[in-house]
C-alpha cells in the first residue's frame, strides 16, 4: 500500500504517467511490426526476379510439380477411356 498515491492529484499524475509509458511502448511496438512487415515483403519479393522469373530453387520445384500434374492428368484420362470401353462393350 506504500506505492499507492495518497491524493487525487498524485493518482491522476500516476495515471497520466502510466498512459504515457503505454503509449510510448505502443509506438515502439507498431514501429517494430512495420519493420518486420517490410522485411517479410522483401523476402517474398526476393523469390521472383525483376523480369518475373523464379529463382532456381522455385523454378525446379514448379517444374517438378508440372510434370507430376501432367502424369496425373494422363493417368486419369487413360482410366476414363478404360471405364468407357468397359461400359460400352459390357
Amino acid at each position: 500500500m506504500d506505492d499507492e498515491p495518497k491524493t487525487r492529484k498524485a493518482y491522476r499524475e500516476a495515471q497520466k504517467h502510466a498512459q504515457a509509458t503505454a503509449s510510448e511502448r505502443d509506438k515502439k511496438r507498431v514501429e517494430v511490426e512495420r519493420d518486420y512487415a517490410r522485411e517479410q515483403r522483401k523476402k517474398k519479393r526476393g523469390k521472383m526476379q525483376p523480369n518475373g522469373q523464379f529463382d532456381d530453387i522455385t523454378y525446379k520445384r514448379v517444374t517438378g510439380l508440372k510434370k507430376k500434374l501432367n502424369w496425373a492428368i494422363g493417368i486419369v484420362f487413360v482410366l476414363i477411356v478404360i471405364v468407357f470401353l468397359v461400359l460400352a462393350f459390357v
